[in-house]
């Protein structure tokens, strides 16, 4: 063969060439199927997103990641009076007249139980009130579902209707609460499917539809979230935002807003304001305080305060009449709210469990922004937003179609500082009643 390789050589090599192919292989696809077995296992990659989970959570609140559980609005319309301020309730939704569509997310790859509370945040009044009232249930999801809560207005309360599933993910437990809240806050906590307990893992993400069907309007906003914290959660439904079992409440929230023109009522611009600090089913709500700071668009500021009950939908305008656009000076402005000390003595039953005896605590505030335009209602005013004249053939005044009502929302911005607790008080926490 001169200086080739004699056959059995090269049969040999031919051999073991082929051995090894099949053993390489052979361990490949052991390591691939292990590998997929392991990650089977673990949760997938949107399951604990950057800065959640029980082990990396912020110590404050992100509005742009997933959460442990989730705060959105109910609002059927005609929010009360706050008498504690002397401002009408909302002026947009006027009448019990939207539907609410609530959309939830379960963001991982296998089940998780929603531990729903809805809470009740109108206002008392002559004939007796339901303000901080709750009512709980439960609603599985399997891995990845979607479920929608329809809230329609009852009486002094409202009907909520939600798609829930069964472990096997073969029929709908399809539930119906007949809820005090007409207005107020639908939480949602992640809890382990098995055991009933609440979880450490950001996994859910949601939001709002609010449509008026009397008036034809609609908006829409995001929840507010609310991560795991980097310590341990105890699975019960009281909740401690304390950076340990969920993320701490924002020491301040903020948001521009486009100011009331001051000739019509348009564009409408209100605050849906919540405290989730407190124990539900006591006969008086939290309250909360807020001094506010607000802004021009040539950074002219000034001052006002605020305070409610638990939950409250108030208008700029009846906050303070500088929110609008005569006496605020510009088309639009921004605004910050951050939470004051406020007496417990005498009208807060909380301050036992939460304070230190102090009779003042200082309570924590989230919210959303709510504009809104009439029909055929002035929207941009002469010498808005600049003093310059209208180009030729153009009007100096921009009024809204005829006919058509618009309306927009979104959560409220917040500062990167955490809340502080006044003195020697405890972090917020929610006491949603027993486990």
């Amino acid at each position: 063969m001169g200086g080739g390789e004699r056959p059995g050589n090269l049969a040999e090599r031919n051999t073991l060439e082929l051995d090894m192919w099949m053993r390489t292989t052979t361990g490949l696809a052991l390591a691939v199927g292990l590998l997929s077995l392991a990650l089977y296992a673990l949760p997938a990659a949107a399951d604990v997103p950057p800065g959640g989970g029980g082990t990396s959570g912020g110590l404050n609140l992100n509005l742009d990641e997933m959460a442990a559980a989730l705060a959105l609005p109910v609002l059927t319309g005609a929010q009360g009076p706050n008498t504690i301020k002397d401002t009408p309730g909302d002026v947009i939704i006027r009448t019990p007249s939207a539907i609410n569509l609530l959309t939830i997310t379960n963001g991982k790859s296998h089940p998780v139980l929603l531990r729903v509370d809805v809470i009740s945040g109108d206002p008392t009044g002559p004939g007796g009130g339901d303000t901080w009232q709750s009512d709980s249930f439960d609603c599985f999801l399997t891995g990845r579902e979607t479920t929608t809560a329809l809230v329609v207005r009852s009486g002094a309360g409202s009907n909520i209707f939600m798609e829930c599933s069964t472990p096997l993910g073969l029929v709908n437990d399809n539930k119906f609460v007949a809820a005090k809240a007409a207005n107020g806050i639908f939480w949602a906590a992640a809890a382990d499917p098995v055991t009933g307990k609440t979880i450490s893992e950001d996994v859910l993400f949601g939001d709002a539809v609010v449509v008026d069907v009397q008036r034809g309007m609609a908006l829409s906003f995001g929840a507010i979230p609310f991560q795991a914290g980097h310590g341990f959660n105890n699975g019960n439904k009281v909740y401690s935002f304390d950076g340990e079992e969920y993320a701490k409440w924002p020491g301040a929230v903020v948001t521009n807003f486009i100011a009331p023109n001051g000739t019509a009522s348009t564009p409408r611009a209100e605050l849906i304001l919540f405290t989730l600090d407190g124990t539900t089913g006591n006969p008086t709500a939290p309250r909360v305080s807020v001094a506010g700071l607000a802004y021009n668009d040539d950074e002219v500021a000034f001052d006002f305060q605020h305070e409610f009950d638990c939950f409250d939908v108030v208008s700029l305008a009846d906050m303070s009449a500088n929110f609008t656009q005569p006496f605020l000076g510009s088309l639009s402005g921004h605004l910050q709210l951050v939470p004051q000390q406020v007496g417990t003595l005498g009208h807060d039953v909380h301050d036992a469990t939460y304070g230190d005896g102090n009779n003042s605590r200082r309570r924590p505030v989230h919210g959303w922004l709510v504009q809104s335009v009439d029909p055929g209602a002035p929207i941009v005013m002469p010498g808005q937003p600049t003093a310059l004249p209208a180009p030729p053939g153009q009007p100096n005044t921009i009024n809204h179609a005829q006919g058509v009502f618009s309306a927009w929302g979104r959560p409220l911005s917040q500062g990167r500082a955490a809340l502080v607790p006044f003195l020697q008080d405890l972090d917020p926490r929610l006491d949603a009643g027993p486990f």
